[in-house]
């Protein structure tokens, strides 16, 4: 080109960083999921993950004394940063690598002006309480530094009730689960056009304000391609709260991300939308963003990302556990409805529903009680009511003390 005519300047790199052998397997995944994706890098201290992994770009640790073994790293990783926009990091939480090198590799980014993000796993309760404090002291860390933190409790993914799963199988799904958590991030981050997931966004869902991540992940192709997706995504245990359904109910913002085909419709994305619409309410905001690069024919990918709760307590990030209901809690369900005032007798009641055409119900100090199997269900609505809601509640009807039974004297 002449002169007067500069080239462009080519767009920041976008580099994702596994650290510890969750990383490394992580990001081996990724490899093999998305051969074609470049900026890929590895960390840890265990030479034998290194050796095995198929990324070629590594960083071997020293072994000893973490700190110094950073320290040792610490130009070489800055060289590998170079020219980079962002960088995305990757790993469990808990372990040494993890608990030290993990936060130091990310204030080093942030030193550099990049902008960070972090995928990381909490460990087993299994795995123990030392090193479940650990991982909760490392994440704290990551809130301070990260402009973006999306956490996978892996005691979530047994959907809060003891897994008969082989402890293989078990980590093979955490990891599994970090591996499309950090696909979305990626993906989210790559949108680009009038539909897209900004940064911003990104922080204001999973920013320092130590939330509980929701995340689901749902893959389909052929005709009916979307709702399949939808489905399977919202299966996902992390979008499931035990005792409480679809933990979608409960927060204000959902990042929904379609990747797929370049074939993705208005018409797709409209449904998508009005699905987390009706999960969440009118009144959450719906972030989508659309990523359609791959060729026809490429299965459609839907990626749900939101939080909830998340206060810190004495600067200290609290444990990622579930709250279960107490045993004095009543169910948590939404009744609608005319309540009712038990009368004091039959005189009194008949008086009162004469008066006042709407009545209080009071509370009852009854135990608490399991609603059983049907616990997780959706509510039965049919023509706009709630069937699961007793019919006298529903209706209005004024309850009165009941009146002895006259029988014959032959029965008496």
């Amino acid at each position: 080109l002449p002169e007067a005519f500069p080239m462009s300047v080519p767009a920041p790199r976008r580099i994702l960083v596994g650290v510890g052998n969750a990383g490394v397997t992580v990001l081996d995944l990724l490899a093999v999921e998305r051969p074609s994706l470049k900026g890929l890098l590895v960390v840890n201290g265990d030479t034998e993950s290194l050796a095995a992994s198929i990324i070629p770009d590594r960083i071997t640790v020293p072994g000893g004394d973490m700190k110094e073994g950073f320290l040792a790293i610490e130009e070489e990783f800055g060289a590998a940063l170079a020219g980079a926009g962002s960088v995305i990091f990757c790993g469990g939480l808990g372990g040494e690598t993890g608990t030290f090198l993990l936060p130091a590799l990310v204030a080093r980014a942030k030193a550099a002006g990049i902008i960070t993000m972090a995928c990381v796993g909490m460990p087993f309760t299994f795995e123990g309480k030392q090193k479940r404090d650990s991982a909760s002291a490392a994440l704290t860390k990551l809130y301070q530094l990260c402009d973006a933190v999306s956490v996978i409790d892996n005691d979530r993914l047994s959907g809060g009730a003891p897994s008969t799963a082989a402890v293989g199988e078990a980590f093979q799904q955490a990891d599994n689960t970090l591996l499309a958590s950090l696909l979305a991030l990626q993906g989210m981050l790559a949108t680009s056009g009038p539909v897209r997931i900004t940064r911003n966004d990104l922080s204001n869902v999973l920013g320092s304000h130590c939330s509980l991540t929701h995340f689901g992940h749902g893959k389909a192709e052929g005709s009916n391609r979307l709702h399949e997706a939808i489905e399977r995504a919202l299966k996902c245990p992390l979008l499931i709260l035990p005792s409480k359904g679809s933990a979608l109910r409960n927060v204000s913002v959902v990042l929904l991300l379609l990747r797929g085909p370049k074939d993705i419709s208005f018409a797709e994305v409209q449904v998508a939308v009005a699905e987390m619409e009706r999960l969440a309410g009118e009144k959450c905001q719906i972030k989508v963003g659309v990523n359609a690069e791959e060729a026809p024919g490429a299965p459609l990918e839907l990626f749900i990302l939101a939080s909830s709760g998340g206060v810190r307590i004495g600067g200290r990030t609290p444990e990622l556990t579930l709250e279960t209901p107490s045993s004095s809690s009543p169910p948590d369900r939404k009744t609608a409805a005319t309540p009712v005032t038990q009368a004091k007798s039959s005189k009194a009641g008949k008086t009162e529903a004469k008066t006042s055409a709407k009545q209080t119900q009071g509370v009852l100090e009854l135990d608490s009680y399991q609603r059983g199997r049907f616990d997780k269900s959706e509510p039965t609505i049919i023509g706009g009511e709630d069937l699961d809601i007793p019919t006298f509640l529903r209706r209005g009807i004024k309850l009165s003390a009941r009146q002895p039974v006259s029988r014959p004297p032959h029965q008496k």
